[in-house]
């Protein structure tokens, strides 16, 4: 090829004095915001693949970067999980002919690294149960779902609209120009010409109507309709725009229907507003048409996390102020239409979650029952609350004036808390909004940890500046493993203690370790007399067991502990008085993680409260003991200051309900090698029967 090389096509030339035989050129998109931009990054990888599997059938291995990441500003995270998907849908429906035996995802950048990590276990869960590449996008990785009436199913997904299976694609563009905005544009390339034809053809034909209709040609649905916006009274377009669809699938062959996020691109509506117009005609609809069966589907475009956040805040509302709340939450597996568990009559109302990691469906269970089930008051416990800035704080007084809630923040030595206050609807909204920006806190601190860790190993191997380059520094792996004799034993501690457990997965970090072993070496050199590792255990919330892999131990991710003797990061010896806390502060049904930990005690001595640094060895000394403790003559609890003196071994996830323990869902994750989560459908008789 010469000249202009297309965005998505490939050229090859020879390396030159590269350590490689071929150089591949392929010409990413460059960001714009676009539905398109995802699919040109899936063709300019499936180019790449096609020319190492098909074309040049030499070549044994291939090395593919995170294309248009950089100067082109394509988002990282979205980046890596479509260059993963593709890879792997690509191997799926095809079986190579080539001699291709390794695909290498690099990057000399620490943070991509760890994308194509994440990326990679993210995917291959999402994807475990696809095979055709047609299907890539019509099942997303999380689906919100509210039964309405015995009829209607509204349902609100993270995907693209042009990949949907449903029996009708709604298409979105200006009146006298369909083919214009993204919407309109991913949807007609993928139909193909055809519906181009047909769309000239039907607007000759209908005198301009607000909605027409075409044929699906290449899409994966019957029809199309496709809505017609006018400049001025864009709201009221909009109501009558859904109402129009809706009732255009009254016809007995339209079962299922899929929107994009209507006017919330180009049109400029803004987002809750969108969101309450849509779900208002929505509800209008099912009330009217009781007896008609009809699935909604809003699609939402995956980085439009905002959009995504304020139509299921929308959502949440709605089952409120219907009086949905009293209903069941519970995960339903995708695919079983309108069979009814829990306790369900058919056609009542609830809240459904699909998901496939059994611990992740277990917390947020549990979190949307709290939230449901409060009346007019929410507490946020997160020891990121801390770390809220003024930006954050200016949100939170915004919060207060537009959603009509009150926040107080609670500062004490054990925890951190935000107390939300208001009418039901209004509270969920607001909690919604509060969590999404402490997760987005969490990951600015953790990736400022991961700073931290770098710049001291290079301080302590005198390779400042070079570790960036160094791979796997900030990547971690965690995986189930067989139960070796050791592990059986310990396992059968845990069981005593009444701590049943599910599964355990081994932690591999080798920053971390790298640093603990830096640290271990000065503390050697120190007092070598005193120096020692023990294997410790600590529980950890759900929500911080990924950073604690990731980052290591740090007081902001352990459970709270009354800083009776020091305000360090507290571990323990004893399995029985775990247990008794546990016993004390979580449900029988609840899920618990407990890291096994190598933790330098070195030299201790009696803690106090008093404690926020280890004691001096003598008075008035330089030195300092390496951690405290609560009985220097048979210390239990162990509290260290610097997180470098521990490193995550294993982590155990246990249940104090034994049949919970003993379900088939766990039996596959004792197997090597990388974890894969069960799947939903294992999800059934353990939730059965629970209501919020």
């Amino acid at each position: 090829m010469y000249g202009k090389i297309p965005t998505g096509e490939i050229t090859v030339t020879k390396a030159g004095r590269l350590p490689c035989n071929w150089i591949i050129h392929a010409v990413g998109p460059r960001w714009t915001g676009r539905q398109t931009d995802v699919e040109l990054l899936r063709i300019a990888i499936k180019n790449i693949l096609n020319y190492v599997c098909i074309q040049n059938t030499h070549i044994e291995t291939v090395a593919i970067p995170a294309l248009s990441s950089g100067i082109f500003q394509f988002p990282l995270d979205l980046c890596t999980d479509t260059i993963l998907e593709t890879i792997l849908l690509y191997f799926q429906k095809k079986q190579p002919t080539g001699n291709l035996k390794e695909i290498h995802l690099v990057s000399n950048e620490d943070r991509t690294v760890a994308s194509f990590k994440y990326a990679a276990e993210n995917v291959q869960r999402k994807l475990a149960h696809l095979s055709p590449w047609e299907n890539a996008g019509t099942i997303p990785s999380s689906i919100v779902m509210l039964q309405i009436g015995q009829g209607l199913t509204l349902q609100i997904v993270q995907g693209c609209i042009e990949l949907q299976t449903t029996d009708v694609i709604v298409n979105s563009g200006y009146k006298y120009d369909l083919k214009s905005g993204p919407v309109s544009q991913s949807i007609l390339k993928k139909a193909g010409f055809e519906m181009e034809r047909e769309l000239d053809k039907v607007k000759l034909s209908s005198d301009c109507k607000m909605v027409l209709v075409t044929k699906g040609f290449k899409l994966s649905c019957q029809y199309v309709f496709h809505m017609a916006w006018e400049l001025e009274k864009k709201h009221q377009i909009l109501k009558d725009a859904m109402k129009s669809c809706l009732e255009k699938c009254l016809q007995p062959d339209i079962h299922s229907i899929s929107f994009p996020a209507l006017g919330t691109g180009m049109i400029d509506i803004e987002k809750n507003t969108a969101a309450r117009i849509m779900l208002d005609e929505i509800l209008a609809f099912a009330k009217k048409h009781m007896k008609k069966t009809l699935t909604v589907r809003i699609v939402i475009f995956p980085s439009a996390v905002d959009i995504y956040t304020a139509f299921c805040s929308e959502m949440m509302k709605r089952s409120i102020e219907l009086n949905l709340s009293s209903n069941s939450v519970v995960p339903v597996p995708q695919g079983t239409g309108g069979e009814q568990r829990s306790g369900l009559k058919a056609g009542s109302p609830a809240i459904n979650l699909t998901g496939v990691n059994v611990a992740e469906m277990c917390e947020a269970k549990e979190w949307i029952e709290r939230l449901v089930t409060s009346e007019d008051r929410h507490v946020i416990e997160n020891n990121h609350i801390l770390y809220l800035g003024k930006k954050e704080h200016d949100k939170l007084s915004q919060l207060q004036t537009t959603s009509g809630v009150s926040i107080s923040e609670t500062v004490s030595p054990l925890k951190a808390t935000l107390e939300i206050r208001g009418a039901q609807a209004d509270l969920i909204e607001a909690v919604m909004n509060i969590e999404y920006m402490l997760c987005e806190v969490q990951e600015e601190v953790a990736r400022k940890r991961e700073k931290s860790l770098s710049d001291l190993l290079g301080q302590w191997t005198d390779q400042q500046g070079k570790l960036d380059d160094r791979e796997n520094s900030h990547t971690y792996l965690r995986y189930p493993i067989p139960l070796t004799q050791e592990l059986e034993d310990q396992k059968k501690q845990f069981e005593k203690c009444g701590l049943w457990v599910v599964k355990v997965e081994q932690i591999d970090n080798n920053a971390l370790m790298a640093a603990f072993q830096e640290k271990k070496k000065m503390m050697e050199e120190r007092t070598p007399r005193a120096l020692g590792s023990q294997r410790l255990f600590q529980q950890v919330p759900y929500q911080f067991c990924n950073v604690v892999c990731r980052v290591g131990f740090h007081r902001l991710y352990s459970t709270p502990h009354d800083p009776v003797y020091g305000a360090g990061i507290h571990f323990t010896k004893s399995l029985k008085k775990l247990a008794e806390k546990v016993k004390k502060t979580s449900s029988t049904d609840r899920l618990i993680y407990v890291f096994e930990a190598e933790v330098l005690t070195g030299s201790f001595c009696q803690g106090n409260n008093l404690n926020i640094s280890p004691p001096p060895l003598n008075p008035g000394a330089f030195d300092v003991h390496d951690s405290v403790v609560d009985s220097v003559s048979n210390p239990e609890t162990i509290v260290v200051f610097n997180g470098m003196q521990a490193v995550p071994q294993y982590l155990w996830t246990c249940t104090q309900d034994r049949t919970l323990s003993q379900h088939q869902m766990w039996g596959q994750d004792y197997s090597s090698g990388l974890a894969m989560d069960s799947s939903p459908q294992s999800w059934w008789e353990v939730l059965d029967g629970s209501t919020v």
